[in-house]
């Protein structure tokens, strides 16, 4: 009979250390769900605010570009002047915002001016391959050691008809074959990052490329005040790299009209025609970083000037854009 009693209260034991186990594990669980929620929802909470603090720094650049367009008026009128606004390095705009403290966090940004660089959509004008503009394209990629026939396959990416451009051209009938398959866009190019869809267009040929190249609709004219030496290098065949970088330092008056670029002693002689080429500019590029904790947001947002500064295009910055 004892031996029947023992037996029923090992039962017993073990049935409780079950129950006891169960419960545990089912704690555990509750407990670690409650902990992933309430991490989801801080995540969440920091992105949000992260964003809130993104368009703040578009709030910031706005007003920066909005504040040189007023100055600019404002000066036409005092001094009856007739030449277009001037964009240069030296203007309050191009001064980056230092890394800044916010709640929970830092923000840094900067504004960079895309009309030193090179327009892809300036390929075509009123629906014709603009040979100037390729051969800006084709004098970059040579500059950068790169292949020039590219510039045939971009330009057949963008036109509207579906005729290769020999030898190195492409059309639907090259996408097609691929896999996935895929069509020309035959119009403007909507992001610089569409580059990578182009046949023969490698990753490290786009990165390359990238800090002198942008996308917008439209012609947009080179603001000779703020391109780079390399950029400045494609106005014309053989510009040397000394040659180039005495153009850059010679911007630094800034010109207040392309003729005075044209005239000016590091130019004159280059070969270089005033085709495409300004002072101003109304085509900007917001960077900004805002670090929160575990939560780092990079992104970029495009602003247009003209009537007001306005924000063209937001996007955070990933790999296919450096």
């Amino acid at each position: 009979m004892s031996s029947l009693k023992q037996r029923q209260r090992g039962i017993a034991l073990i049935t409780v250390m079950l129950v006891l186990a169960i419960a545990t594990v089912a704690v555990v669980s509750m407990s670690s769900a409650r902990q992933m929620d309430i991490r989801r929802t801080e995540n969440q909470l920091r992105s949000m605010q992260a964003w809130e603090y993104a368009y703040g720094l578009e709030s910031w650049a706005i007003g920066r570009l909005d504040a040189d367009s007023d100055a600019a008026a404002k000066t036409k009128v005092d001094e009856k002047a007739e030449a277009d606004e001037v964009d240069s390095l030296d203007d309050a705009w191009s001064k980056p915002l230092a890394s800044t403290g916010v709640a929970g966090g830092r923000m840094q940004a900067g504004i960079a001016d895309l009309q030193g660089r090179i327009n892809l959509n300036n390929l075509l004008v009123e629906g014709k391959v603009s040979a100037p503009d390729v051969k800006r394209l084709e004098r970059l990629l040579a500059q950068l050691k790169l292949k020039t026939e590219l510039a045939q396959a971009i330009t057949d990416w963008i036109d509207a008809d579906m005729q290769i451009s020999y030898p190195h051209g492409a059309e639907d009938e090259t996408y097609t074959r691929l896999n996935p398959a895929y069509r020309a866009a035959n119009r403007q190019f909507a992001d610089v990052s569409e580059l990578l869809l182009v046949q023969g267009m490698t990753r490290e040929t786009y990165r390359a490329l990238l800090p002198y190249l942008y996308a917008v609709d439209g012609y947009a004219p080179l603001n000779v005040n703020t391109a780079s030496a390399i950029v400045l290098r494609c106005l014309a065949d053989d510009i040397s790299a000394d040659q180039a970088e005495s153009m850059f330092r010679a911007r630094g008056k800034p010109f207040e009209k392309v003729a005075e670029f044209l005239k000016d002693e590091a130019v004159a002689d280059a070969g270089i025609g005033k085709y495409g080429l300004a002072v101003s500019s109304q085509n900007f590029l917001l960077r900004g970083q805002i670090d929160m904790g575990k939560t780092h947001l990079q992104f970029e947002s495009q602003l247009q000037r003209g009537g007001g500064t306005r924000i063209v295009k937001r996007q955070r910055v990933g790999l296919a854009h450096g």
